[in-house]
């Protein structure tokens, strides 16, 4: 099961309220705060052997998807179930993310979707639950703007200050330094900007001032901007190559069209692209899980390893409309077992656990999401069922007001992959029963990758 974690061994007799008081000064300097918990978990770690097969079963996931959206590309017929999902994509199931003057930007040759070279173009934030028959892909987030990444990035940095791990723990995994090379490598190594389109927020501005900080701080010459919609629009430099860097959502974008609008057409002149092609977006829908989980509607061309990969990772989901008598009765039956998704969902919005429903509730919900789009309807859109991964049983350690406690947990950990590379991880503390809470208040536990040898 990759990837393996272990928990840090701490030195015995430390002082574990010296300890937690330490973290809870560092974590108050934070501008996320309020959304964790103040107590303090033992970090944990993964060699980086694991982290190696883990982000090779990931790529191979991503070249399925891409193999997906390439038969869609060229018009390629494949008879059967395939034909129902592609009848579903076009009719908006997985909708192209319409950016504002960016269109469907510069067109990506469909080619490239089946090249060694399409892994370049990897970049988001899978959410993935460490199941107890190994990690499972819940939600790809494929071509996002991984955003947050300064929480497990500061979570990283207080925990090698606070249990000062050797430096075959520091050599690799610190997510913001992940990021910073990314960038290096797109503009290979030489000097460039990177233009962040931007939601005018002030919690974002904030949250955003030491993430930029940290990224201008290279020696290539790489310098990131973030332009905030509505901002009064300054002169660009055309000294130096530009790239477009989609650092926001487009639900952030739609909220605020006219001035984001404004605001691209300002950048798009000076800039040679963007780091991802926006016609990528369409790999956010959550219908290619549903997809590439139905064996029979995979695409042909998919490679031993990258079917492996499919089985691995993705947990069974299938589009609720096209469930047949017997699934849609184990789906009612075992309500425990199933959540309900909109394709289209975005932070936890429009997601259902069954676990959490009483029957009643539950066989109305497939009732009247699964009669599709209706006049007036607010639920209308196309819906998932995805089998409920139960977290494996981790024991960690947890600093508390009481003392240290060993604590019983199950564990969720989202690589950050950009160009084709595991970057870094962000790992959280997630409870047996799922909840929405474990969202909106992450508990973090930070995740260290140990190089070997």
């Amino acid at each position: 099961m990759d990837p393996v974690l272990q928990p840090l061994t701490v030195a015995p007799g430390v002082d574990a309220r010296a300890l937690l008081d330490a973290y809870r000064a560092r974590l108050g300097r934070t501008t996320w705060a309020h959304e964790t918990p103040d107590t303090l978990m033992a970090p944990v770690w993964s060699a980086a052997s694991s982290v190696a097969r883990f982000e090779a079963r990931l790529v191979a996931l991503f070249r399925a998807h891409c193999k997906v959206l390439h038969a869609l590309l060229v018009g390629a017929s494949q008879g059967g179930p395939w034909e129902e999902y592609a009848r579903l994509q076009r009719g908006g199931g997985a909708k192209s993310l319409d950016w504002p003057v960016l269109g469907e930007d510069v067109a990506l040759e469909p080619s490239l979707l089946l090249s060694d070279d399409v892994t370049r173009l990897l970049f988001g934030r899978p959410d993935i639950v460490l199941g107890a028959d190994g990690p499972k892909v819940v939600e790809t987030n494929f071509d996002t703007a991984v955003g947050g990444q300064e929480r497990p990035d500061d979570i990283w940095r207080m925990a090698a200050e606070l249990f000062t791990p050797s430096p075959d723990f520091l050599a690799t995994g610190r997510p913001l330094a992940g990021m910073r090379d990314y960038f290096a490598e797109l503009a290979e190594g030489s000097p460039c900007q990177v233009h962040w389109p931007m939601k005018n927020d002030d919690t974002v501005r904030r949250e955003l001032a030491p993430l930029i900080a940290t990224l201008n701080d290279n020696p290539h010459g790489v310098e990131h901007l973030v332009h905030y919609a509505g901002d009064p629009l300054t002169p660009l430099r055309t000294d130096v190559p530009s790239w477009l860097h989609r650092a926001c959502s487009i639900y952030s974008v739609n909220r605020d069209r006219e001035r984001f609008a404004a605001l691209l057409a300002h950048l798009v002149p000076v800039v040679r692209g963007c780091t991802v092609p926006v016609l990528l977006s369409l790999l956010e829908s959550k219908l290619f899980l549903a997809w590439l989980s139905d064996s029979a509607a995979r695409p042909v061309t998919l490679t031993a390893e990258e079917h492996a990969a499919v089985d691995a990772l993705v947990p069974w989901t299938r589009v609720l409309t096209l469930l047949d008598g017997a699934a849609r009765e184990r789906v009612l039956r075992n309500r425990g077992d199933f959540i309900l998704k909109k394709t289209d969902s975005h932070q936890a919005k429009d997601v259902f656990f069954g676990c959490n429903l009483s029957q009643d509730e539950w066989s109305s919900l497939l009732a009247s999401r699964g009669r599709g789009a209706g006049e007036g309807d607010a639920a209308a859109g196309l819906w998932i069922l995805q089998e409920r991964v139960r977290p494996r049983e981790f024991h960690l350690l947890e600093y508390t007001d009481a003392g240290a406690v060993e604590r019983r947990t199950g564990l969720s950990c989202c690589p950050y992959l950009m160009g084709g590379r595991l970057r870094g991880l962000e790992t959280w503390v997630t409870p047996f029963t799922p909840s929405l809470e474990m969202i909106r208040r992450m508990h973090f536990v930070a995740h260290f990758i140990r190089r070997e040898g």
